[in-house]
């Protein structure tokens, strides 16, 4: 702990007094010093985000704000239980090393020359983040990529090292995109919207925007670490060394464990589950189907099915590994957003903003895409995204706009930190290798970070378009 954490957090108690004090410590003026509280801690994480969600549960009943009985649902909220569930699928494909199989196995498809390895390496990172965490994903994909290169010859390691080493943490960000369990930012906008306006994004919902975005992105970010890589220029000695480095380590694994296999069968079989689930109510009319339910069935078969040998394929000791902070910051977002929409300083910010009528609304998106992007570059994207929802919505509701896709480039965005090694864990793994430089880093960060400004921009004014 440096000395200048103590100090930030002071500051957010501190603020909270003051502007209650400024207002004669009436509920309301409380209210906004605990937002603000809330903000100074989250933007500067100097306490754990899951610990400052937990501020509106303590602080609201005392400060006669909001009662705790109402403050309790947000944080059961039922897409609570559905990233549960998702968590505890992603606890078991660790668990087992199956995440680890699917990696290999992608990268033996994709090839050995140059290019082949850095696309390969895209996929199986992308692929793994989707389901897992962006961080897990990384450090499970770094001891792969530098093995890779070390069969490489001196003169070639120093040239794909570092492509390959971005190309996991670009990909650990950009696959978490594409599902609504992939990453926090998604989780926290579909609570929002079904709590503030009652629309429920499930993983079909969320599908086609968060997949267009993470292939789209996926591409564009190939296409730049690509650049000056000559084709087949691996000699036929390290595509070989290679290829037997990928071989041998996929012997090393052996056959399917019986325990993979069953966490393979409840792994498709959830997601099949979550794709065909619109579909579902038409077929068996007499059972409710939700995205939160699939999830939950889901744990439950992977804590009561049997490994084949003697124990469970999860048992509860395992779930300490679970982002138990995510679940409470979702619910903290949730409660402070739900307590400022019933306020007098909602009508009162919606009443300020009316003096930004006549702004174009693709004007709003590419601001939206622009702040999402590069303020993720200095805030976690879990804070980014909690504090400045509430605030778009009041834009949304002031100038008539809709909401949905005013927040799309935004939330997106937060995931799209790739200039920075302190702008994201992926980033600051691969950066903690030593084998790249900041200005490397910085260089081709920054173009894909406009790049992706343009095309969330371009992809959001499409889907507004096409309704």
């Amino acid at each position: 702990m440096n000395k200048v954490t103590p100090i930030i957090r002071l500051a957010g108690p501190v603020s909270a007094i003051l502007t209650a004090a400024f207002g004669g410590f009436l509920p309301q003026y409380w209210l906004l010093g605990v937002a603000l509280w809330m903000l100074i801690w989250w933007i500067t994480e100097t306490v754990h985000l899951g610990v400052t969600a937990l501020l509106p549960l303590v602080l609201f009943p005392a400060l006669e704000i909001a009662g705790a009985k109402s403050l309790a649902a947000y944080y059961a909220h039922p897409l609570v239980y559905l990233f549960f569930g998702g968590f505890v699928l992603a606890l078991a494909l660790e668990k087992t090393g199956l995440h680890y199989r699917i990696a290999l196995w992608i990268l033996r498809k994709t090839g050995t020359k140059d290019h082949q390895l850095l696309a390969g390496f895209m996929l199986a990172t992308a692929f793994m983040s989707m389901w897992i965490s962006n961080t897990a994903t990384a450090i499970m994909m770094l001891p792969i990529a530098t093995s890779v290169v070390a069969v490489l010859e001196p003169q070639q390691r120093e040239k794909l090292s570092r492509p390959i080493l971005l190309s996991v943490a670009w990909a650990a960000n950009i696959g978490g995109m594409a599902t609504l369990i992939g990453t926090p930012p998604n989780m926290i906008f579909a609570g929002f919207m079904s709590e503030q306006l009652n629309k429920q994004i499930g993983f079909v919902e969320w599908l086609p925007i968060g997949l267009s975005a993470s292939i789209l992105l996926g591409l564009v970010a190939y296409a730049i670490l690509k650049r000056g890589l000559v084709r087949s220029d691996l000699s036929l000695e390290e595509e070989r060394r290679t290829q037997d480095w990928l071989r041998e380590e996929w012997g090393r694994l052996g056959a399917l464990s019986s325990a993979q296999r069953r966490v393979a069968a409840i792994f498709t079989l959830t997601a099949v589950l979550w794709i065909i689930r619109p579909y579902l109510g038409k077929w068996l009319p007499f059972v409710q189907w939700s995205d939160t339910g699939i999830a939950l069935v889901s744990a439950l078969l992977l804590f009561s099915v049997t490994d084949g040998v003697k124990d469970s394929l999860l048992k509860w000791e395992d779930t300490k590994a679970l982002p138990w902070g995510i679940l409470l910051l979702f619910g903290g977002g949730l409660a402070l957003a739900g307590t400022l929409q019933g306020s007098p300083w909602f009508v009162l910010l919606g009443e300020q903003l009316q003096s930004l009528q006549g702004i174009p609304f693709a004007a709003w998106l590419f601001v939206m895409a622009l702040l999402g992007v590069f303020a993720t570059e200095l805030l976690s994207n879990m804070a980014l995204v909690s504090a400045l929802l509430p605030l778009v919505y009041s834009l949304a509701l002031a100038l008539g706009l809709d909401f949905y896709t005013l927040s799309l480039p935004l939330v997106l965005g937060a995931s799209c930190a790739f200039m920075l090694p302190m702008a994201t864990p992926p980033n600051a793994i691969v950066f903690s290798t030593g084998n790249l430089s900041m200005p490397y880093m910085i260089y081709r960060g920054v173009a894909l970070n406009l790049l992706s400004v343009v095309l969330l921009f371009a992809l959001t004014l499409l889907y507004q378009f096409m309704g």
